[in-house]
């Protein structure tokens, strides 16, 4: 170990390779140069990861300094890994392909080699806050602080960390600890307390705290959908199934959660609010339907215990399962995807299970509307209705009632059903009830991402062609603003400035921190003075 007298020095040197990033484009040697520089302190910060008493008085401030910085060492990590405009200059560099499968942004992918430095930059910056803090103590709110609440920032990081292999020998030895720890975290995104983070008390009647919060899911569902974090945790949960079974069952059930609380607004027709941004997060949840069918018969091998509900696990996969069937066009039972089928296995085996696998009576009632939402969901209802029927008869009337109004009520806490729940309300003794029409206020652009949610941006921070906020601006030789994306899609068509008309290429117009650095302050200060940060 470095002397103590060292540290400091070591500290100071490691935070300026961190924050060179903002003077700088990050090329693949510039993000090996900023790799070293977290690795170092992440090796200063191992006495405390591994809970021994050493007192490090620098740590607080070195935090301080990484989470100013960290706005745009995440939008460099974000535009590499997923929105690279234009060729990485790489002596080993690949062809640069369209991706087939990403939105219509005309994205790119840049070398192979530089996306593997973002994700091991990645995997580094994760193990120095990871250990700053402890492992047990990482939450969600822990890590939104870190990233001064930008959920764009966050998610970039994670993708990273979620991208890599935990045996790699290039990154920190406990990266499989790490990744655990960084699934359960973004579990925790969904939390409510997260949408009022500056909450001065005058949060508004609940009808202004419901809309907030939706504000919120909505902004937390783009990110996801504009980084690609989705899958990259989906395969990082599989691969913790497969190597720590038990912990990895308890991660897949808390991703299932998570998963449920965000598409819950758009998982049924009756429920889906136009134009949400969390209607193309449905459909990457429903292009990975195979994965999610494996992550849950990792969780089912597992068996219950106290960190799995059955109840809860059973309400998650029919919210899932109600999505699946919006997303695709079909009717209920007719999807043969992996997630699906399993759902199906699930409902099988709670059917023949004494007691619905309950081990509290007082379960039984709302675990058997959660079994009988998703026996709906996957079209197997008529199959296991005279098992319902009969368990339903052995049912107290008030138990009765608290299972029918779970299946009627339209709010975050009630058990999502497709047009053919009317069935399952049948077994229950009670008329279906009408959804609620939802009628939005105003209807925003037709495919919203994270710069259509913010309108009244001031002029000088909107992109001189199509007028959004500005989230990469570049400076023209002429002294016009662009964002960097929307002014290389024109100019790959036309080779000319889309206000003035003369020649232009994208090199020749510089990055500019300064002017994202003032978007990033008048984004924040707007939430400060709007707690539900209305466009």
């Amino acid at each position: 170990r470095p002397a103590e007298a060292s540290i400091p020095s070591l500290c100071g040197l490691a935070v300026e390779c961190i924050n060179v990033v903002e003077r700088a484009e990050l090329s693949t040697v510039l993000a090996r140069l900023v790799t070293a520089g977290c690795e170092v302190l992440a090796a200063l910060l191992l006495p405390l990861a591994d809970g021994q008493a050493c007192s490090f008085d620098w740590v607080r401030e070195t935090l301080e300094d990484l989470s100013d910085q960290i706005d745009f060492l995440a939008l460099e990590v974000y535009c590499g890994l997923g929105r690279l405009e234009s060729k990485v200059l790489e002596s080993d560099e690949l062809p640069v392909v369209l991706d087939p499968i990403e939105d219509d942004f005309g994205a790119y992918w840049g070398s192979i080699e530089h996306r593997q430095a973002l994700q091991e930059l990645s995997a580094w910056l994760m193990c120095v806050l990871f250990r700053a803090l402890g492992y047990s103590s990482v939450t969600a709110g822990g890590l939104m602080e870190f990233v001064n609440h930008d959920l764009l920032c966050l998610c970039s990081l994670l993708r990273g960390l979620f991208a890599v292999r935990s045996d790699d020998s290039s990154l920190p030895h406990d990266t499989g600890e790490i990744q655990g720890v960084a699934l359960l975290a973004l579990c925790g995104l969904t939390a409510p307390d997260l949408a009022f983070h500056r909450s001065d008390g005058s949060e508004g009647d609940i009808h202004e705290q419901n809309r907030a919060l939706n504000f919120y899911l909505e902004v937390l569902g783009a990110a996801m959908v504009e980084t690609g974090v989705l899958e990259s945790a989906v395969d990082a949960a599989l691969v913790r199934s497969g190597g720590f079974a038990k912990e990895g069952a308890a991660t897949g059930f808390k991703f299932f959660q998570f998963l449920s609380s965000l598409l819950a607004p758009v998982a049924a027709p009756t429920r889906e609010v136009p134009h949400s941004p969390l209607l193309k997060l449905r459909a990457h949840v429903h292009r990975i339907a195979d994965k999610l069918g494996r992550l849950l018969e990792a969780v089912l091998a597992q068996g219950f215990d106290s960190n799995i509900s059955l109840r809860e696990l059973l309400a998650s996969c029919a919210c899932l399962a109600a999505a699946l069937v919006s997303q695709s066009g079909l009717a209920e039972g007719c999807s043969d995807d992996h997630f699906t089928l399993s759902c199906r296995l699930l409902v099988t085996t709670c059917c023949d299970a004494p007691n619905l696998g309950c081990a509290e009576v007082g379960d039984r009632a709302a675990t058997l509307a959660a079994l009988g939402a998703l026996a709906c969901n996957v079209g197997d209802l008529d199959y296991v209705s005279p098992r319902f029927s009969e368990y339903i008869s052995l049912l107290p009337a008030d138990d009765i009632a608290r299972a029918r109004m779970r299946l009627t009520r339209h709010d975050r806490y009630g058990l999502v059903l497709t047009p053919a729940g009317d069935n399952l309300l049948a077994l229950f003794g009670t008329a279906p009830v009408p959804a609620p029409k939802v009628v939005p206020a105003e209807p925003p652009p037709a495919k919203p991402g994270l710069r259509d949610i913010v309108q009244n941006a001031p002029k000088d921070l909107r992109c001189a062609l199509d007028q959004k906020l500005l989230c990469d601006p570049v400076v023209s030789p002429g002294g016009l603003v662009f964002e960097r994306s929307t002014l290389a899609r024109w100019l790959q068509k036309s080779g000319t400035c889309p206000v003035t008309g003369e020649a232009l290429r994208l090199e020749d117009c510089s990055r500019s921190p300064d002017l994202r650095k003032k978007v990033t302050e008048w984004v924040r200060n707007e939430a400060r003075r709007d707690g539900t940060r209305k466009s």
